[in-house]
């Protein structure tokens, strides 16, 4: 899947995308000192990737604008894979609880599910680049990032349990999860990239509706 890079930045714009990225790059030389390296530099990464895209990303960038030794990076992340990793993690663990806040206080069962849906699409929205990153080939091919797995599964619980309260045995609610997640990104995708034509105003309502129909075909 494609990298979801939006339309030209106009300057003022742009000029205030970069001094929200240097505030919050400053921010993390508390980190530093209190010895949390490697997540500070993962913030760094977000940062970076949130304002220019995937391809802005290089160990030695973010060295640079984290304001240390390259070697320092590496120790952390040896090489970009990695870094990738580490910040599609931290994409997965900043998606779930948006989606758990999504749905604090909502209805077991279908309430749930739409919310969550709603939570899902919030999160992409408000984080095209990052969501990509998530969204987009497979990072983990050979099974050397178990966190990341870890993170994209703890996320998929939120989205499982309505099924289970169906009285879905186990491995079938694992399948319709899969199943709704994936029609969830989908359609999540044409919305960003503006191939299904809805406002932003009406764009979580619809994003709800076809999270109810999503369950109701799979149940």
């Amino acid at each position: 899947m494609a990298n979801f890079l939006f339309g030209s930045r106009n300057g003022s714009h742009a000029l205030g995308r970069v001094n929200d990225m240097a505030m919050g790059w400053q921010k993390t030389r508390k980190t530093f000192r209190h010895g949390r390296l490697a997540q500070a530099l993962v913030e760094v990464a977000v940062a970076r990737l949130e304002t220019d895209g995937v391809e802005a990303l290089s160990l030695r960038e973010i060295a640079r604008d984290a304001g240390v030794n390259h070697r320092a990076v590496y120790r952390h992340f040896p090489d970009k894979l990695s870094l990738l990793a580490r910040v599609a993690e931290e994409g997965w663990r900043r998606m779930e609880r948006r989606v758990k806040q999504q749905t604090t206080g909502k209805p077991a069962g279908e309430q749930t599910l739409r919310a969550a849906g709603v939570g899902f699409y919030l999160f992409a929205r408000d984080h095209p680049n990052l969501f990509a990153l998530m969204a987009g080939p497979r990072i983990n091919v050979k099974g050397a990032f178990p966190a990341l797995e870890a993170a994209m599964t703890e996320t998929m619980v939120v989205f499982r349990k309505p099924f289970l309260e169906l009285g879905l045995v186990p491995e079938l609610a694992r399948v319709r999860t899969a199943l709704f997640v994936s029609a969830l990104q989908g359609i999540t995708t044409q919305i960003l990239h503006g191939r299904v034509h809805v406002s932003r105003a009406k764009a979580k309502d619809f994003v709800a509706d076809a999270c109810q129909r999503l369950f109701e075909g799979l149940c």
